[in-house]
């Protein structure tokens, strides 16, 4: 068994500064304060908090648009309802 390798004819080069022109070497982490601790926190909070209502909101648009499919099924005339499947067709004709 062979293995091949095919690469993109688009080919778009990149061009980065050279070791001597750019220092790459780490940055010190900061250390947190215990207010910087406290507002991630409630950052973290208050997303929660957005998710889940925008998550509740989402589940009642969705509601709302099946009942309304539902409305709109029932009232229908009942010679006019679309067969849910080609075998429940077959099987009404």
């Amino acid at each position: 068994m062979s293995k091949r390798v095919q690469f993109s004819c688009d080919v778009e080069v990149e061009t980065t500064f050279a070791n001597e022109d750019y220092d790459r070497t780490a940055q010190e982490v900061a250390k947190l304060t215990y207010s910087d601790m406290v507002e991630l926190l409630q950052m973290k909070s208050q997303w929660r908090r957005d998710m889940e209502k925008m998550m509740t909101e989402r589940a009642n648009r969705e509601e709302q648009q099946q009942q309304q499919q539902q409305e709109t099924t029932l009232l229908m005339p009942e010679d006019t309802h679309q067969p849910t499947s080609v075998f429940t067709h077959e099987i009404c004709t």
